[in-house]
C-alpha cells in the first residue's frame, strides 16, 4: 500500500510538471561582464615591483615602483623618473601626485612629470583636498595652502601610509604605529589601544561616500564614525585575507581592498575576491585606482591588472564561447575538448592533445549543438552536430569491430619520435612486469594492465585508443539520443543513428552486458553485467549508477530501433534482477563513495528515460531516482544539473542562482590554478567527498577553477597553472538547455 501511494504521488507530480507546469523565464538583460588585461613590464626594468598606482584626469595611469616613476603609454610602461617611489594619489583637478625617495612630483596637463623644488626628502604619504596638499615622510610634514609650501613637525608617527582629508577640514594619517587624527599640525586624537583599533600596523585608509573612515592593516579593517570605531571586518565577517594593504572606494561605492593574497571587494553586503592568474599577475596587491570608465587598475608585486567591464547578454557570452570553441577546440575528425597551451596562458600557442574522454566530451558538444539547433534553427548548429555525429560514427568504425567504440583517435604521426607538430599523445603503449601488476592489484583489485592502448586503423592513417570506459558509452548514448531527436531530419539521417546505436548495443549484449575490448575481456570500467554488479563487492559503489546506465542504453536503443529484444532485456533487468529498486537511489551518499563523476553521468542517463518511458510505474521510479539525486546536488546550483531536473522532472530549482552562475563565470577559459586553501573566510573540509580538500561553502563561479561538471565545485584548489584552455561546453550546454526548457529568455 505504501508503494502504491508513493507511486501515485510521484506520477501525479510528474504529470503536473510535464503537462500543466509553467516556467517563468529569467530575462536575458545586459549585465556587466568582468575581464582583465595585464600590463607587465620587462622583467629587468624594475617596473613590476609596484608600491602605488594613480590615474590622472585624462585616464593616464601612473605607478610608483622600486625602480622609479612610470606612465602607461600605448600599453607599455615608460620611465619618467628613476629612483624609488612610494606613493601616488589622484587629485580632483586631474593631477597625480607622487612621493619618491628624493621628494614630491606632480603630473602636468600634458602628462609631463614636474618636481616640487622645495621638497628634497622622502615622501611616503600624500593627501590632496581642493587647493590643499599634505605630503608626509619620515622627516616631517609639508603643507601647501594656496601655493606656499611649509614644513612642520609633530608627534605623529614617522611611518605615514596615507593622508585622508575629512569633510571638516581635518585629515587622518594611518601609520605603522597607529591612526592619527590631525587638524592643521596638531593631533586631535590618536588610536592605538586594542579597544580602539584592530591593529596599530596600518597600511591605508579611505573615506567612504557616507563620510565614514575605513582603515586597514595587519588584522583586518576598521570603520570609524564621529571619531569612534563602529564596525570591524575580519575573516569572521567575510574578509578573505586579513593582511590589508590598500583601501579604495570605486566610483560606484564598492570598497576594493588590496591584500597580500588578492583583491577583495565589499558592496555593502556581499564579498567577492579576485586572486590568481585569472585576475592578477601577482596576488600581492599593493594599491588600486580607478579610471573614468570604472576600470580597476590593480598594482601588484608583479605588474598591473586592469579589471574591466563590458556590457553583455548571456547570448553574447554564448557566442563568444562558441567562437573560441570553433577556433581552437575542434580537431579532426571533429573531436572537441580542451587544448594545451605550449606557453601557459598564451592562447596563440594552443595545440591539441588526446583525452581519455574525447568521445564523451564530444557527445556533450554534439548535444549542445543539438539544443542550440532546437532553439534557433541555425543551420550552422545542425551542420556542426552532423560533423560531431560523423566523428562518433568514426570512433566505432575505425576499430574494425562490429560495435566496439574507441576512446579517441589521433593522426598516426602523433606517435612518431620525429613528429614536427607539438600535439601530445598520452598513455603510449607499454609493458608491465608481474611485480608491477601485483603492486597495482593490491591497491585496486579491478586494475587491468593494458599494454596495447593504441592501435593503427586499417588504412594506416589513424591511431585509435582502446580500454573504453562506461563513461564514454554513456556519453555516446546521450549524444545519439539528442542528435536523433533534434537534428536528424531525413530518414537517411535517422537510419544512420539507428544502425550505430544497434551495433554498439548488440556488442554490449554479446559481451554478456560487458564492453569487450579486442583482447576478449571487458575493459576496466565497461561492466553492466547484473551478476557482477549485484554480487561482486568491489563494484558496490558503481552498482546504482551502472544499473541505471544499462537500462537507459536499452530503452534508448528500443526507442530508436523499435526492436522488442531490447525492451525485453530492459524489463528483465528491471523486474527479474531487481534493478527497479536500485534505480530509485542512483547516487551513493557515503562520502567515501560519492563523486561528481556520478552526478555528471546521471545527468546524461536520466533525460532519455524521462522522455521515452511511458509506463507510469517505471516513470515513478525514475522520477524518484531523479529526486534522490537532485536533493543531493541542488545546493550546488549547477545550471547543467538543475535545468535537467527542472526541465524534465519539474523540480523547484534555484533558477536565479543558476543564471547567476552563467553570468558570473569568467570569460577567461584558461585553466589557471585557483587556490582557495589559504583564504581566511573559508574552512577546509573533507565533505561532501573524502578524496580532496574542499571549501566549507560554495564559492562564486568567478572565484573557482574553470568548471567541468564531473569535477567537485567545492574543491579548494584546481586548475593547471594556465597550461590548458577549456572548450567552454561546460557553459554552453546549460545555457542552451536553459533556453530550450524556458528558464532563460532570448535577449530583447
Amino acid at each position: 500500500m505504501i508503494y502504491k501511494r508513493r507511486s501515485l504521488e510521484l506520477i501525479s507530480i510528474f504529470l503536473v510538471c510535464s503537462v500543466g507546469w509553467s516556467i517563468e523565464a529569467i530575462p536575458d538583460r545586459p549585465f556587466l561582464q568582468e575581464y582583465r588585461e595585464f600590463y607587465v613590464a620587462d622583467a629587468n626594468s624594475g617596473a613590476n615591483d609596484i608600491r602605488a598606482i594613480a590615474v590622472d584626469g585624462k585616464d593616464r595611469v601612473w605607478i610608483a615602483t622600486s625602480a622609479g616613476i612610470f606612465r602607461l603609454n600605448s600599453g607599455r610602461w615608460e620611465l619618467q623618473q628613476t629612483g624609488s617611489a612610494f606613493t601616488a594619489v589622484s587629485a580632483n583637478d586631474g593631477k597625480v601626485w607622487i612621493g619618491a625617495w628624493n621628494g614630491l612630483y606632480c603630473s602636468s596637463e600634458t602628462g609631463a612629470l614636474e618636481k616640487i623644488d622645495q621638497i628634497q626628502e622622502a615622501i611616503g604619504a600624500i593627501g590632496v583636498s581642493g587647493n590643499t596638499v599634505v605630503a608626509i615622510g619620515p622627516f616631517g610634514m609639508w603643507h601647501n595652502r594656496e601655493g606656499e609650501w611649509k614644513k612642520e613637525k609633530g608627534d605623529w608617527a614617522s611611518s605615514p601610509r596615507a593622508v585622508i582629508h575629512d569633510n571638516d577640514g581635518t585629515f587622518w594619517v594611518p601609520s605603522g604605529h597607529g591612526l592619527f587624527h590631525i587638524r592643521d599640525t596638531s593631533i586631535v586624537r590618536s588610536y592605538h589601544a586594542e579597544n580602539e583599533i584592530l591593529t596599530g600596523e596600518l597600511r591605508d585608509a579611505a573615506l567612504a561616500p557616507d563620510g565614514k573612515l575605513w582603515t586597514g592593516g595587519l588584522g583586518g579593517v576598521d570603520v570609524f564614525e564621529n571619531g569612534a570605531r563602529c564596525k570591524s571586518y575580519t575573516a569572521k565577517e567575510g574578509l578573505p585575507d586579513s593582511e590589508v594593504q590598500s583601501l579604495t572606494f570605486a566610483p560606484d561605492g564598492v570598497l576594493w581592498i588590496g591584500t597580500s593574497a588578492g583583491a577583495a571587494r565589499l558592496d555593502g553586503e556581499t564579498w567577492s575576491f579576485r586572486h590568481g592568474r585569472r585576475w592578477l599577475p601577482n596576488d600581492d596587491v599593493r594599491d588600486i585606482a580607478f579610471d573614468s570608465d570604472g576600470t580597476a587598475w590593480i598594482a601588484t608585486a608583479g605588474g598591473v591588472s586592469a579589471i574591466k567591464r563590458r556590457s553583455m547578454t548571456l547570448l553574447d557570452k554564448a557566442e563568444y564561447f562558441h567562437d573560441v570553441l570553433i577556433k581552437r577546440k575542434v580537431r579532426p575528425p571533429w573531436l572537441v575538448e580542451k587544448s594545451r597551451l605550449l606557453t601557459p596562458g598564451d592562447v596563440s600557442t594552443s595545440c591539441f592533445e588526446d583525452d581519455d574522454n574525447d568521445g564523451e566530451y564530444t557527445n556533450l558538444y554534439l548535444a549542445m549543438e543539438a539544443y542550440r539547433y532546437a532553439v534557433t534553427k541555425d543551420p550552422e548548429a545542425r551542420q556542426n552536430a552532423q560533423r560531431a555525429f560523423e566523428a562518433m560514427e568514426f570512433l566505432q568504425t575505425v576499430t574494425g569491430t562490429s560495435g566496439f567504440i574507441a576512446r579517441t583517435v589521433v593522426p598516426v604521426d602523433w606517435a612518431s619520435p620525429n613528429n614536427p607538430n607539438p600535439h601530445r599523445l598520452h598513455d603510449r603503449n607499454r609493458t608491465y612486469t608481474s611485480e608491477q601488476i601485483a603492486d597495482a592489484l593490491i591497491s585496486d583489485p579491478r586494475f587491468k594492465p593494458v599494454e596495447v592502448r593504441w592501435r593503427p586503423s586499417a588504412d594506416g592513417k589513424w591511431l585509435w585508443k582502446g580500454d573504453t570506459s562506461s563513461d564514454e558509452i554513456t556519453g555516446h548514448f546521450f549524444g545519439y539520443y539528442f542528435y536523433y531527436e533534434f537534428v536528424a531530419q531525413t530518414e537517411q539521417d535517422k537510419q544512420r543513428v539507428r544502425d550505430l546505436i544497434r551495433r554498439v548495443m548488440d556488442y554490449i549484449i554479446e559481451g554478456d552486458l560487458n564492453l569487450r575490448d579486442t583482447d576478449g575481456t571487458h575493459t576496466r570500467w565497461g561492466v553492466w553485467n547484473p551478476d557482477v554488479l549485484l554480487k561482486n563487492a568491489d563494484w558496490r559503489a558503481e552498482r546504482p549508477l551502472n544499473c541505471l546506465e544499462i537500462v537507459s542504453y536499452l530503452k534508448t536503443t528500443y526507442y530508436l530501433t523499435g526492436d522488442e529484444k531490447y525492451q525485453r532485456l530492459y524489463e528483465d533487468l528491471l523486474f527479474k534482477h531487481g534493478f527497479l529498486e536500485i534505480v530509485r537511489k542512483p547516487k551513493p551518499t557515503a562520502p567515501s563513495e560519492r563523486t561528481h563523476i556520478d552526478s555528471d553521468l546521471l545527468a546524461l542517463v536520466f533525460p532519455s528515460l524521462l522522455k521515452i518511458e511511458t509506463d507510469p510505474k517505471l516513470l515513478a521510479a525514475y522520477q524518484e531516482g531523479l529526486m534522490h539525486w537532485f536533493k543531493i546536488v541542488e545546493d550546488e546550483y549547477s545550471p547543467f544539473y538543475s535545468f535537467i531536473c527542472g526541465g524534465l522532472g519539474g523540480m523547484d530549482i534555484g533558477t536565479e542562482q543558476c543564471v547567476e552562475f552563467l553570468r558570473d563565470a569568467p570569460l577567461d577559459l584558461i585553466r589557471w590554478t585557483v587556490d582557495n586553501s589559504e583564504r581566511e573566510d573559508v574552512r577546509l573540509v573533507r565533505v561532501p567527498e573524502l578524496d580532496i580538500l574542499q571549501t566549507d561553502r560554495l564559492l562564486p563561479a568567478s572565484e573557482r577553477p574553470v568548471m567541468r561538471w564531473d569535477r567537485n565545485p567545492y574543491e579548494a584548489t584546481g586548475g593547471d597553472g594556465g597550461g590548458t584552455e577549456s572548450s567552454g561546453v561546460y557553459w554552453l550546454m546549460p545555457y542552451w538547455m536553459g533556453r530550450y526548457y524556458g528558464f532563460i529568455s532570448a535577449p530583447q
